[in-house]
């Protein structure tokens, strides 16, 4: 559909500026993914992509700024991919455990390592703000552990504090699968680990 002088329309503009922003995010990804961020260019995403180097510009400010989106999808499809092994008709324990376990099994993923695990804190940091989907999943975890120590089924501990720990074993886990010699012993062994970790946080009654 094309506007009154031959000009494409408001959506078909939209559609192609959203498709090119697509494309340059899928070059981006598949790049820092396979050749890292210091081998990864502009030059080189734009190429892939099949757009200009003004046209990656006008989505992101530069590479960081690229790579920071990229971080967020690739984290946030992780996380939904921990959260979605937990069997809701399992124990709170049960399922905190099954997500942990299907994170440490994320991390072994080679495009998860370089992006969030490795690239990520060197480029990033650790301490980064939280954004709106990572304090969203903060507030469901929390959300789940109160109801679960009000039920009973996890010791009283501060809610918040806990959702912090837990996130952090996850992360901890990830990072040192990362580094591993042997990544899959190492996952093997953490596993081990936090569930015990986990599991010592049911009432005495429930052990």
């Amino acid at each position: 559909m094309e506007g009154s002088e031959g000009e494409p329309s408001a959506t078909l503009r939209s559609q192609q500026v959203q498709a090119t922003r697509r494309a340059v995010l899928a070059a981006a990804r598949a790049s820092f993914g396979s050749r890292g961020y210091a081998h990864t260019s502009v030059d080189g995403i734009a190429a892939a992509a099949g757009v200009t180097k003004g046209a990656v510009y006008h989505h992101f400010a530069g590479k960081e700024a690229l790579f920071r989106a990229v971080f967020a999808e690739v984290e946030a499809e992780a996380r939904a991919r921990a959260i979605a092994a937990g069997d809701p008709s399992g124990t709170p324990i049960d399922q905190i455990v099954a997500q942990l376990n299907a994170y440490l099994d994320v991390a072994l993923d080679d495009e998860v390592q370089r992006i969030t695990l490795i690239d990520g804190p060197a480029v990033l940091g650790l301490n980064l703000d939280p954004d709106a989907d990572q304090e969203a999943a903060h507030a469901q975890v929390r959300s789940f552990i109160a109801a679960a120590i009000g039920d009973g089924q996890i010791i009283d501990i501060d809610p918040d504090v806990l959702a912090d720990v837990v996130g952090g074993l996850a992360l901890l886990g990830g990072l040192l699968i990362a580094r591993a010699g042997d990544p899959d012993a190492t996952r093997a062994a953490l596993g081990q680990a936090l569930e015990a970790m986990v599991r010592g946080l049911a009432p005495d009654e429930n052990r």
